[in-house]
């Protein structure tokens, strides 16, 4: 993919509305939700999750088991969920709820990252 063409990838995922599904490519769509997780009711509906909030030091009460429960459930089997924090707290909260966790490196300017996978059912 050209840089040209990446821009403007980047630039229409960001660019979309909320509370609506886009269609940004052939295969990849994406619906960005204002919601508060407990209201969270989606089963086997994603195949990824990029969780971007601020760390558990910051706002501990998003880095929960409960909260996990949450978006495992809302994974399709095999979906991801990817976030930044490579903390061991994090990463043993989604272990406890039945991800399979990774530590990737991380992008620049963090030195790891988490995969974790929805593996089963």
């Amino acid at each position: 993919m050209e840089a040209n063409d990446k821009r403007e990838l980047f630039d229409k995922i960001h660019k979309v509305s909320w509370e609506e599904k886009h269609n940004i490519t052939p295969d990849f769509s994406l619906a960005k939700r204002k919601q508060f997780f407990a209201e969270i009711t989606d089963e086997n509906s994603f195949d990824l999750i990029y969780f971007d909030a601020f760390g558990a030091r910051v706002q501990p009460d998003l880095w929960t088991e409960d909260i996990f429960k949450i978006m495992f459930a809302a994974l399709k089997p095999e979906g991801v969920l990817v976030t930044y924090s490579a903390k061991g707290s994090v990463r043993r909260a989604m272990q406890a709820v039945g991800f399979d966790v990774e530590r990737l490196p991380g992008p620049p300017g963090k030195r790891e990252m988490l995969r974790a996978t929805k593996v089963g059912e």
